[in-house]
C-alpha cells in the first residue's frame, strides 16, 4: 500500500520569529530562535503533517542574526492557522 502524504497547516510565513525548545526540534540542541525565510512544504509531506522544515537565521541570545539553519520542527509547537 502506497502511503499518501499529508501537508501540514502552519501559520509561519518568511520574517516571523519562532522559539523552539530542544525538543521541538531536530538538527540542533537547546532553545532556539529562528527567523524565517522558508518553509518548506515539499520537503515536509512525508512526516504525517507533524513535523515541518524550516529554514531561517538563527537569532543568538544578545538579539544578533547568527547563522542559516535548516531545522526539522514540531508542527504542534508552531502557531497555527485560525480556523
Amino acid at each position: 500500500m502506497t502511503r499518501t502524504p499529508t501537508t501540514p497547516e502552519v501559520a509561519v510565513v518568511p520574517g516571523d520569529v519562532v522559539h523552539l525548545r530542544e525538543q521541538d526540534y531536530q538538527h540542533g540542541y537547546g532553545p532556539l530562535r529562528l527567523r524565517i525565510v522558508c518553509v518548506r512544504l515539499d520537503l515536509s509531506l512525508w512526516y504525517d503533517g507533524h513535523w515541518v522544515w524550516l529554514e531561517g537565521i538563527d537569532i543568538n541570545p544578545d538579539g544578533r542574526a547568527g547563522c542559516f539553519r535548516q531545522v526539522l520542527a514540531r508542527v504542534a509547537a508552531l502557531p497555527q492557522s485560525e480556523a
